[in-house]
């Protein structure tokens, strides 16, 4: 409650006081970094928070599950979703809900992220890495890697581009925009059964990403080790982020 109430002018030593705790508690509690649970907890909430929204408050838990697997590639069991729309204080309408078709303009062709998965070479073995790119800026806003493909890696990139974008989305009241994943995403086995697939934009997109990284990596071929590797990516994914975003592109038209 003090984090909530110091930016309209309260201060915290006044509040800690009036709340019976110290001062130098509340802000060790700040700074405290979140358990891995409590920052997964939080971006399920988020994600759960916004499809229930879109849906006009109509989706259960069940519903909410299937979108999950849809737009993101959660895997996640139905008493979870349960648990989190209980803590939210949320809940579907009864009976059985009418697709819902979100308000014009609520959601633009360009608010969309692309997933894809690349195996890079190496001399132990393929390190497949994972990336998130926003389609409106043409950013990286996320990525993973592992030994193996599975939807745990790809898992673990949406958390990432979610932890990176939430202030801002929080800051402007905007839902996450929905996802579409690339063949070669799909046909690893790290995109859900009924994920959105990308259409021939998406996969330029992804297309010129992965070869502008190929030409910054100047790196041997194959690597000797994954470890090697993903040093190199993670520098380079790095640089990447930290660059400002382009103009966001105008919506191409279908050949």
């Amino acid at each position: 409650m003090i984090h909530d109430l110091t930016p309209h002018g309260f201060t915290a030593r006044h509040l800690a006081a009036l709340m019976g705790v110290s001062e130098s508690g509340y802000y060790a509690w700040r700074a405290r970094t979140p358990l891995p649970r409590a920052l997964r907890r939080a971006w399920l909430t988020r994600l759960i928070l916004d499809i229930h929204q879109e849906s006009g408050c109509a989706y259960g838990y069940r519903r909410v599950t299937q979108e999950l697997g849809r737009r993101y590639g959660i895997d996640i069991g139905h008493t979870t979703v349960e648990a989190v729309m209980k803590g939210a204080g949320i809940r579907g309408q009864a009976g059985r809900p009418h697709e819902h078709t979100p308000p014009e303009g609520a959601r633009t062709p360009q608010q969309r992220w692309v997933v894809d998965v690349l195996a890079v070479t190496t001399l132990q073995g393929p390190l497949y890495t994972a990336v998130v790119l926003d389609t409106a800026s043409r950013c990286l806003i996320g990525w993973s890697t592992a030994a193996t493909a599975h939807r745990g890696l790809v898992q673990h990139a949406l958390m990432a581009a979610i932890t990176r974008v939430e202030p801002a989305a929080q800051t402007a009241h905007e839902p996450l925009p929905s996802c579409s994943f690339t063949e070669r995403a799909g046909s690893l086995r790290c995109a859900p059964v009924r994920a959105t697939a990308g259409d021939w934009y998406d996969h330029a997109l992804v297309g010129a990403f992965w070869d502008t990284v190929h030409r910054d990596l100047h790196g041997p071929a194959p690597w000797p080790d994954r470890q090697s590797a993903e040093n190199r990516l993670t520098e380079t994914f790095d640089r990447f982020a930290r660059q400002a975003p382009a103009a966001p592109p105008a919506q191409p038209s279908t050949p």
